[in-house]
């Protein structure tokens, strides 16, 4: 049975710095599992079962895997989650240099950080 499992690539979230911080290697996932379970058995229609709060299933997830599905679906990206009063004053920063996109913002403040160190 396929068992989607949600991922992400946002940094506030421990998994992902964890996973992003390993270079190779394999990681031991151990997922929990409680509730019910619908399903069919001989024909018989839909019949209700519950799991115990004890099931668990162990994998060793491949790092290479999760760094490929990052790239698939974050292609040469990251995410970034910003307080909304910062989101905010970087918004008007871009706007008021008239930085067409996010990337030149940021850019733009980095390099005038670089200039005032050296």
């Amino acid at each position: 049975m396929d068992l989607p499992v949600p991922c992400t690539f946002d940094f506030n979230v421990a998994a992902t710095k964890y996973f992003h911080g390993l270079g190779d290697g394999e990681v031991p996932l151990c997922l929990l599992f409680s509730g019910s379970v619908f399903h069919s058995h001989d024909g018989a229609g839909v019949q209700v079962a519950p799991i115990s709060w004890d099931k668990e299933a162990r994998f060793r997830l491949p790092v290479q895997v999760w760094q490929d599905m990052m790239d698939a679906y974050y292609p040469g990206s990251a995410l970034l989650c910003l307080r909304r009063d910062v989101f905010v004053r970087l918004y008007d920063y871009k706007v008021r240099h008239g930085i067409p996109t996010w990337e030149e913002a940021l850019e733009t403040m980095l390099a005038a950080e670089e200039t005032v160190r050296s």
